[in-house]
């Protein structure tokens, strides 16, 4: 038995994938610490698993420069701190960064193996100058630039109009790059690099390959090609690629059995009523998601709803989040339903469709039950690269939100709800994906 520390992001759809690794490796009877940030232990703690509570990271640290410009709005003198400062902006940096305070947990804790989340820079760093075998796990598609594969934020599908070509993938992957490029010069410019500079002078510090490092922002400051990654994606839903030779596709991670923070209360008979409805009266639900990140469409939301409105065999449960309220939806028909928090796991084991945003976690939520989708990105992050991957694999239609009306969204709706080829299609690849949850997760890693 190996102790595997599993350092996990504080971001909801990471955390429950973080939660179902941790859960097989220990049903593959190996001891492993979570590490968790303070504004995630509660969570962590709940769901029964060993974790240790470590500083925070610091994503949005500011050193000395900006803390003295923020008087200043003169970009010159800006530049003079800046000067004046530079001589010991790594020291501060590696300070507010909390680095030696890493280093000293991973000297501590000593894990045989550490499996971290790839935007978590500080610990990547750290554990290898504690000179800790480690693997690093994102949620993402591969986004290595391949000519066959488009830039994982484009809505482009290979061999699809002019896009598709590979002087189109070519020209993509230049803007995407151009675009990346730009930003680290404004950044300079505006001296809020900071974050990447230090982790860079840390990195030659301990002996870092860092050209083995590759300027990203999918995840933020590097790619890396020289550490394995885990990917908690199924190859099989990617464009087809090569992948690189560090990426291994260990399929989603689904965490089934995560107890939530939120309470259920009065809204738990109000889903048990839809449920009924939907059994006694043959009708076909329809679940609907705006996600944790990003703020929902309500215009868009508000065509949902009607649209359903105008379907008397059809019910709908929207799940508001943390950033919409009850106030802003009026005159409801009765078959939607509406809620600030739904147990999304368990509203997909009875839902016959989902509108969701293209959000990986949401795909493999609806992957994991079997449930087709209608796909209405919000545009943000991989969401259109997502989005474009189902539709390829025919598991989902997909919309544009900016520019479908009711007749468009309704039209998309019904075709997953009566034509069987999405059905069809969603439960060939639940097929794969149950592969792959029986596949063992430590040799793929390493070898212990």
């Amino acid at each position: 038995m190996s102790h595997i520390a599993v350092a996990i992001s504080g971001l909801t759809g990471r955390m429950n994938s973080g939660f179902e690794l941790i859960s097989r490796l220990e049903n593959e009877g190996h001891r492993v610490t979570c590490l968790c940030q303070p504004y995630t232990t509660e969570i962590v703690a709940k769901q029964g698993f060993d974790y240790l509570e470590i500083p925070e990271i610091n994503f949005k640290y500011a050193d000395a420069d900006d803390r003295a410009n923020a008087n200043h709005n003169s970009w010159f003198q800006k530049w003079k701190n800046h000067i004046k400062n530079g001589h010991n902006r790594y020291g501060q940096g590696k300070k507010l960064l909390k680095l030696d305070a890493y280093e000293k947990i991973w000297l501590e804790l000593k894990p045989n193996h550490v499996l971290v989340d790839v935007e978590l820079h500080d610990l990547i760093f750290t554990a290898y100058a504690a000179k800790i075998p480690t693997t690093l796990f994102h949620t993402w598609f591969s986004d290595i630039p391949d000519l066959q594969l488009p830039p994982i934020r484009t809505s482009i599908i290979p061999g699809k109009d002019f896009g598709g070509s590979s002087f189109g993938i070519a020209w993509a992957r230049f803007i995407d790059w151009a675009k990346i490029q730009g930003r680290l010069y404004i950044n300079k410019l505006k001296f809020q690099d900071y974050r990447r500079a230090t982790i860079k002078g840390y990195a030659l510090e301990i002996g870092f390959p860092v050209d083995e490092l590759r300027v990203s922002t999918l995840p933020p400051l590097y790619r890396f090609t020289n550490l394995p990654i885990l990917l908690l994606a199924m190859r099989e839903l990617d464009f087809p690629h090569k992948p690189d030779k560090n990426l291994i596709y260990a399929g989603p991670m689904v965490y089934a059995n995560r107890h939530d923070l939120n309470p259920e209360s009065a809204d738990a008979e109000r889903l048990k009523a839809i449920y009924k409805s939907k059994k006694t009266g043959d009708k076909k639900l329809i679940y609907c998601s705006v996600g944790t990140l990003a703020k929902g469409d309500v215009s868009f939301l508000k065509k949902v709803i009607e649209v359903v409105g105008e379907e008397k065999d059809w019910l709908l449960i929207l799940s508001l989040g943390r950033n919409l309220s009850y106030d802003t939806f009026t005159d409801l028909p009765e078959n939607a339903h509406l809620f600030q928090w739904v147990p999304q796991l368990k509203v997909l084991s009875h839902a016959d469709c989902c509108i969701n945003h293209a959000g990986i976690n949401s795909i493999n939520e609806c992957l994991h039950y079997a449930v087709p989708m209608v796909i209405y990105s919000l545009k943000y992050t991989d969401e259109n690269g997502n989005a474009a991957r189902m539709a390829y694999h025919g598991l989902a239609v997909v919309g544009d939100k900016d520019e479908d009306g009711v007749a468009e969204i309704h039209k998309n709706i019904r075709a997953v709800l009566t034509d069987s080829k999405y059905l069809e299609k969603i439960s060939e690849f639940n097929g794969i994906y149950e592969g792959y949850c029986q596949r063992k997760l430590a040799p793929l890693m390493f070898n212990v």
